[in-house]
């Protein structure tokens, strides 16, 4: 685990990649739903840059044998999970944890003040067992998203 920097962008690209084929694939989504997805990862790679460059951001990057496998972006204002995302090849080997701690750990240790609040799709159940399993609970509907999300949060 390290903070993330701006040589990561292009794997950080090629996981958000594996990821959202990985994930249309399993589910079955349907044409404009996929095709949303994949444009998230312009977002993914966007919100990286941006974080890396920001003070108001921590951003960390998994690596296993220096192979990058995954990364999370929180931001500390209005303190929030914006981006984790793990090669689905690394997918329950405790990757996604690790980034979760550490982002946690980074917004306590900023002083971040209030809930922590994600989003996911609704049809990501096994991601929303995941932020359970930290405190976070369902909150409600992120509206005016292309992609029906719910919104978690978790007490500071």
């Amino acid at each position: 685990m390290r903070k993330g920097n701006a040589n990561d962008i292009s794997d950080v690209r090629a996981v958000s990649d594996r990821a959202t084929t990985s994930y249309i694939a399993k589910e079955n989504l349907d044409d404009i739903t996929a095709t949303h997805l994949r444009n998230l990862t312009d977002a993914a790679v966007d919100a990286f840059a941006n974080g890396v460059e920001s003070v108001g951001y921590s951003v960390y990057v998994a690596t296993r044998d220096d192979v990058f496998v995954g990364y999370v972006i929180a931001t500390h204002d209005a303190p929030e999970i914006c981006w984790i995302l793990v090669d689905p090849n690394e997918q329950g080997s405790g990757v996604a944890k690790a980034l979760m701690i550490a982002a946690l750990d980074a917004l306590m240790e900023y002083g971040a003040r209030g809930n922590v609040q994600l989003s996911v799709p609704v049809t990501n159940e096994r991601a929303m067992a995941f932020y359970r399993k930290f405190g976070f609970m369902v909150t409600g509907p992120v509206k005016d998203q292309q992609l029906p999300m719910i919104e978690m949060q978790r007490a500071a």
